[in-house]
């Protein structure tokens, strides 16, 4: 495995440690800004919403901060990773892969709290190990708006950061909360329980009546385990069912995987769409190999075109034609879409 730098023993590797620069010409360090994110944002490869996400980061992170492009922020990350849950790599610049299907954690420490979700197949560079523990780092992109800046650091000899407040948080916040104690969440104030969160869950309060309090909470769960929240939205349809009983689905809402390919403009082969309207060319619904006409309304064709090639979307559409008039293709009208990280 080739030779990773490695920080000196005195710096915690469980915080986003701040990196300088040497100037050569210059002779001095000159600290990078740091940052903490104010909403969960995805971390990524490129500057750009169409990249590759690397890790998904919670709110309160702090990290340090380089160049700016854009709306986009070049950050570092850095913590600790499970050692089984990477693999050395030699066809990159990079040390590590990050091998389980659904990702993994990054620690401030060995078995320390959480302070982003890896993504399967993040490339990532060693620092340091301690026993099944490797301390990582990698350089990514956040968006500008979901992070703040912290005190910046004084120019000089890199420091150790400040070991954590133990007495009162500057930052506390009244809508930030962590469960006392296993507890149920009900739909509504005594009302049906609809899960169980365990000790020390992150929760935010978003209103207070009496001695109940409104939270939201996040997590993550299988996407089979779901159902779309509006009535009358139809999964599990394929598309030769729309194509074989076109009374049955012409003007249903369905929700479908499709592979996104690109954007075109209505001829006369798809004259079941106005002339000129631009419409996408998405293979599926997934895994089928068939194509499918997504009409695009004006208000989502921005975030259409930024869209990379191949991308997966997930999409709610409305079935405008089951079966095209030349080539027998779906035709949908896109209400609502998302983007599926691979």
């Amino acid at each position: 495995m080739r030779q990773s730098t490695r920080l000196p023993a005195l710096l915690p590797a469980y915080f986003v440690v701040l990196l300088f620069e040497v100037s050569a010409g210059a002779g001095f360090l000159e600290a990078q800004v740091r940052y903490r994110t104010t909403v969960p944002e995805n971390f990524r490869r490129a500057a750009s919403a169409s990249d590759v996400v690397l890790a998904r980061v919670p709110e309160g992170v702090e990290m340090s901060g380089g160049r700016v492009a854009g709306d986009w922020t070049e950050v570092t990350l850095e913590g600790w990773v499970w050692s089984a849950s990477v693999r050395t790599e030699i066809q990159s610049d990079h040390d590590l892969r990050v091998t389980p299907q659904d990702g993994e954690n990054l620690r401030v420490e060995p078995n320390g709290e959480v302070v982003a979700r890896l993504s399967r197949g993040t490339l990532l560079d060693e620092v340091d190990r301690q026993g099944n523990w490797i301390n990582v780092r990698r350089i990514g992109w956040m968006w500008s708006r979901s992070l703040e800046p912290v005190e910046r650091a004084s120019t000089g000899a890199a420091q150790p950061p400040p070991a954590p407040p133990v007495a009162a948080d500057s930052n506390a916040r009244l809508d930030r909360a962590v469960t006392a104690q296993q507890t149920s969440l009900y739909a509504v104030p005594d009302g049906d329980e609809r899960a169980v969160l365990r000790e020390d869950a992150s929760v935010r309060v978003l209103a207070r009546s009496g001695e109940w309090v409104r939270v939201q909470t996040e997590g993550w769960m299988k996407e089979t385990d779901l159902r779309p929240a509006a009535g009358g939205v139809l999964q599990g349809v394929t598309g030769a069912e729309v194509r074989a009983s076109p009374a049955e689905f012409e003007g249903r809402l369905l929700q479908w995987t499709v592979q996104y390919l690109a954007i075109q403009e209505a001829d006369e082969l798809r004259s079941e769409i106005p002339a000129g309207q631009r419409y996408m060319l998405a293979r599926g619904p997934l895994p089928e190999a068939g194509f499918v006409y997504v009409t695009i309304p004006p208000a989502q064709l921005a975030a259409v075109e930024r869209l990379a090639p191949l991308a997966q979307l997930v999409i709610i559409g409305r079935v405008r034609t089951a079966r095209s008039r030349f080539l027998g293709n779906p035709i949908i009208e896109l209400v609502d879409m998302a983007i599926r990280q691979q």
